[in-house]
């Protein structure tokens, strides 16, 4: 004879239509969430999956319950449209509770032990709480994809190496510099160099915001690298602070050629031929 958890498990494969087409208007009133038939459809369509993943849960044991959760809104349809992981966990969590209360008013339930009620209701319970933690960290995955794109692309736009004419051109350094900003400036810089085939490039401190000892020595072995290439490197906008901060570091600024601001340099430069 077919325990309360098997029961259950057929009913919700059986009625899981009707279960989401009851319970959803109502969960999302409740809610006073605002949506289109394209947002009720996608719902419906998630909270059915969702019903039969619970149904197959009744059968497993936790560890394979957690396993073989995907999450809710795994086409980041929600996602795609701002809407906040909140409302998508409220959506769940209202849910559950109005299920749990459907399931009270069913036959099988009152026909059950109230000990199987109770392990039928807690694992419905921890089902519907594999689904929120899918879901927020598909979310959370998201959201920091998006940002390493945004952060590069911001980077690959924000330090361009500017071409003054034929060979000369001007790298401004801009704001604050992580280890991953460097290394886009970097490749861009000695891609540029090599593109160009450029006889000098103005490496400009003027506008950086902070700086340790760290990006002082990446930029120093930078300049060594362009050099490598064969292109000559002046350094222009170098603050007092960054110098002392370069020679306690101990680099040796004997090596470098070094004007006080940009248009200096381009002066004294092509003055010189």
């Amino acid at each position: 004879m077919a325990n309360l958890n098997e029961k259950m498990a057929d009913y919700f494969k059986e009625h899981q239509t009707v279960l989401v087409n009851e319970l959803l208007p109502h969960t999302l009133d409740q809610l006073e969430i605002d949506y289109s038939e394209g947002d009720l459809n996608y719902h419906f369509d998630m909270l059915r999956r969702l019903l039969d993943r619970v149904a197959k849960s009744l059968l497993r044991t936790d560890e394979e319950t957690t396993a073989a959760e995907i999450g809710y809104d795994s086409e980041n349809y929600f996602y795609s449209k701002g809407v906040l992981l909140k409302q998508t966990i409220d959506v769940l969590s209202v849910f559950r509770l109005s299920l749990l209360k459907h399931m009270r008013k069913t036959d099988l339930v009152n026909e059950g032990k109230v000990e199987e009620g109770f392990i039928v209701s807690e694992q419905i319970v921890y089902a519907f709480d594999a689904a929120i933690r899918a879901t927020t960290e598909n979310y959370n995955k998201t959201k920091e994809e998006e940002h390493a794109q945004m952060e590069k692309h911001l980077n690959a736009v924000s330090t361009p190496v500017v071409l003054i004419n034929h060979h000369q051109a001007v790298l401004p350094l801009v704001g604050e510099f992580s280890q991953d900003r460097f290394e886009v400036v970097m490749d861009q810089t000695l891609h540029k160099v090599k593109e160009h085939s450029l006889h000098i490039l103005f490496i400009d401190f003027s506008g950086i915001a902070d700086f340790d000892t760290i990006f002082i020595n990446d930029l120093f072995n930078l300049t060594r690298t362009i050099e490598l290439l064969g292109t000559r490197t002046v350094l222009t906008g170098i603050r007092t602070e960054m110098a002392m901060a370069a020679i306690q570091a101990g680099m040796n600024f004997d090596q470098l050629e070094t004007y006080s601001d940009l248009r200096q340099a381009l002066e004294a430069i092509n003055q010189a031929g």
